[in-house]
């Protein structure tokens, strides 16, 4: 069953066992596909990129011959304290160079900028908190971060979703780069639309897909998804939650940050933070609790 506007979804979330260790999310959705207003977007659970394939089945492999990190798909690379840069650049799109931040951690921010992020929060809108505390998040380890960011919907209004190549998103950056740029392009971003998240990820998809390429999940790789409330366009929730686990099976975390307003959503991002092997998605009732989840993830 696809999720609407105003309705929640029946979610039953179970395992079966698999040869990860991890399982399968299932997600009983009515069975058939609905995608409704999405043209383009397939409900498949396969990654689209060859690089994350691969990884999945080289770490398979190794979980098959007894190697670490075979239980849950999780990265077992240690975290470091800074230590040694990861690479001072890759070659990044069209050859041009592709400069790393100093620390061994990628963050991914997929960004909820539907119209219900301009409710209030805290004498303030959710956009305006979410904004400032994923700057708080990121300013004292901002050299050691590389970072990406997909806002959806975007462009404003309705159901689409830009790759994160395109100039409406935030493609991967050094930490400085990307908050000299975010500071600069923040006033043409303003909530609007829908809540397009099957759409979001699959954009993910290729951003994983690209940082794969680039060496990025070499190291820590982690999706961070922030949002206020229900996908609403025609999203088919089993494809979402198997395309999180299936990121997981090659070492990408995913974490959740589940806004106010989220609460009809709550069962569908706890399988989305379960999938991604971070327990359950974290509720934030106060801008503090934001802070800190985010403060976490960018750890």
């Amino acid at each position: 069953m696809a999720a609407s506007a105003g309705t929640s979804v029946g979610i039953s979330v179970g395992t079966t066992g698999g040869s990860s260790g991890s399982g399968v999310i299932v997600i009983p959705n009515g069975g058939a596909s609905d995608s409704a207003g999405a043209p383009g977007y397939e409900h498949t659970t396969q990654t689209t990129g060859a690089c994350v394939r691969e990884r999945i089945a080289t770490r398979k492999a190794e979980a098959g011959a007894g190697g670490e990190g075979g239980e849950g798909g999780v990265s077992t690379k240690p975290n470091g304290d800074g230590g040694a840069p990861a690479a001072d650049s890759a070659d990044g799109e069209g050859g041009g160079g592709f400069e790393l931040g100093h620390g061994d951690l990628t963050l991914l921010v997929v960004f909820d900028k539907s119209g219900s992020m301009e409710d209030p929060w805290d004498e303030r809108t959710k956009w305006q908190v979410a904004n400032e505390s994923l700057m708080k998040a990121i300013d004292p380890v901002i050299d050691n971060l590389t970072l990406g960011t997909i806002f959806f919907p975007q462009p404003a209004g309705g159901c689409d979703v830009e790759p994160l190549t395109s100039e409406l998103q935030i493609g991967y950056k050094t930490g400085r780069a990307f908050r000299s740029y975010w500071e600069q392009t923040e006033e043409t971003r303003v909530p609007d639309g829908s809540t397009p998240l099957e759409r979001a990820l699959r954009q993910a998809d290729l951003a994983v897909e690209q940082g794969c390429e680039l060496g990025l999940l070499d190291d820590r790789f982690r999706v961070v998804l922030v949002t206020d409330g229900m996908p609403t366009c025609g999203d088919n929730p089993t494809a979402i939650v198997e395309l999180v686990a299936d990121w997981n099976l090659a070492g990408v975390e995913t974490w959740v940050m589940g806004l106010p307003g989220s609460d009809s959503a709550k069962a569908l991002l706890d399988a989305i933070a379960l999938a991604g092997s971070t327990g359950e998605s974290q509720m934030v009732g106060t801008p503090g609790a934001l802070d800190n989840g985010l403060a976490a993830a960018a750890r």
